[in-house]
């Protein structure tokens, strides 16, 4: 099960801290600058933490391989205080496990407060909170920099976290009948993070397309936040599979679009360099550099929900990006498509009104449930981004959202 909501508080536009849900389909929509991607680097920012390899900082903000490069501590948080707290947290997954007094089950979730040195703009974990079924587990620095961990019914110990993203416990008191008591808190720590590293973003600035593209034998596992490495996975796929079951989706997502009949991937001699070619649904095949600006753009999105492993949480900004207005309507049947494959969760902020419209559509066709789809309104008010869920019934206009947020 993917990430089913998103805590957020005095990051970037959002000031109050609140707990947002996310649907198989959720979509952010605002007037420029209004904060819709608040939400979005918030979870980028928990997932690049987590999947950085040899990271040990407890909240990566920036680096050079990091998805979204957000700058300093006190260049996001919304308050320019170092006093205060940034809040961030996800909950999701379904894990089943036994502990000292049985079982339990359910989604994990956990809410970290973030502090920051003011010279070196060094980011430490300030407290955590952990949940899982009835257990509760919160940690809270010391002036030491040590931790205590309070769980059942305010009992605290003395013992020390590793100020990492891991609770992981190193004090001398951490015996048997403590690990027992403390598994659920473990439990839920891991499964958050495998959710997190199954949280893959995509940015609205994407490559450019090439005459040819070259691998030089990386094996990415995802398309990269400018999309960068698309090419690098359809030619990883076409030297080693005959049946090309990626390559043939995304082929089957264009048709969905109108946009194109099929893509092809294809080697330069032996070289690492490969050649992209679209046919046309006229038949006709050309260079991928050939053809219009919104197809280049389009192919990481398409290849990103093609590749992602199952109960992915997909973060998309702008996916409709240099689409034709009718493009962009046929991109939501292409979404549900790839929710219901893989069970996905798609968050999304957008600016194309037919976009969000048609997800409307399919609703009232019977195509997409209900409780699948869940859209925001981000307004700018007295300085502060407010986020608000859109009333969706059978008479919504689906202009009024952008009447509202532009307007006002």
């Amino acid at each position: 099960m993917a990430l089913d909501s998103v805590s957020i508080g005095n990051f970037k536009g959002v000031y109050d801290p609140q707990t947002l849900a996310i649907r198989p389909i959720t979509l952010f929509i605002g007037a420029n600058s209004s904060g819709k991607s608040s939400v979005i680097h918030a979870l980028a920012a928990l997932a690049q933490t987590v999947n950085l390899p040899n990271n040990t900082r407890p909240l990566v903000l920036d680096d050079e391989f990091a998805y979204v490069h957000l700058g300093r501590f006190i260049e996001i948080i919304h308050s320019k205080n170092y006093s205060d707290t940034i809040i961030l947290g996800v909950r999701g997954g379904n894990i089943r496990t036994r502990t000292a007094s049985g079982g339990i089950s359910g989604a994990p979730s956990i809410v970290f407060t973030f502090k920051s040195t003011r010279k070196t703009q060094d980011v430490f974990l300030d407290a955590a909170e952990v949940n899982l079924g009835a257990d509760t587990f919160v940690a809270a620095r010391n002036k030491n920099g040590t931790y205590n961990l309070t769980f059942d019914e305010g009992q605290t110990t003395g013992i020390e976290i590793a100020g990492g993203f891991s609770f992981d416990i190193t004090s001398p008191q951490f015996d048997t009948s403590l690990y027992a008591r403390l598994r659920p808190l473990f439990v839920a720590q891991r499964s958050i993070e495998q959710e997190l590293r199954k949280t893959l973003y995509l940015g609205p600035f994407r490559e450019p397309p090439q005459r040819r593209y070259p691998t030089r034998g990386s094996a990415p596992r995802e398309v990269g936040p400018r999309g960068e490495a698309t090419v690098t996975l359809l030619a990883n796929e076409m030297v080693r599979s005959a049946s090309r079951p990626h390559t043939k989706q995304v082929s089957q997502w264009f048709q969905m679009m109108g946009l194109a009949h099929s893509l092809g991937v294809s080697r330069v001699g032996s070289s690492d360099l490969f050649d992209v070619n679209i046919t046309l649904r006229d038949g006709k095949k050309f260079p991928l550099a050939d053809l219009g600006y919104g197809l280049s753009q389009i192919l990481p999105v398409l290849t990103q929900l093609s590749f992602c492993l199952e109960t992915s949480t997909l973060l998309f900004e702008q996916p409709e990006l240099h689409l034709h207005p009718l493009a962009a309507r046929a991109l939501a049947p292409v979404f549900i498509d790839a929710v219901k494959r893989k069970k996905l969760h798609i968050v999304a902020e957008t600016h194309a009104p037919e976009f969000f419209g048609q997800f409307v559509r399919e609703m009232r066709a019977n195509n997409l449930q209900r409780e699948d789809f869940i859209a925001y309104l981000v307004k700018r008010e007295g300085g502060c981004s407010k986020i608000t869920e859109i009333e969706i019934d059978e008479n919504f206009d689906i202009y009024s959202p952008w009447r509202a947020g532009l307007s006002e």
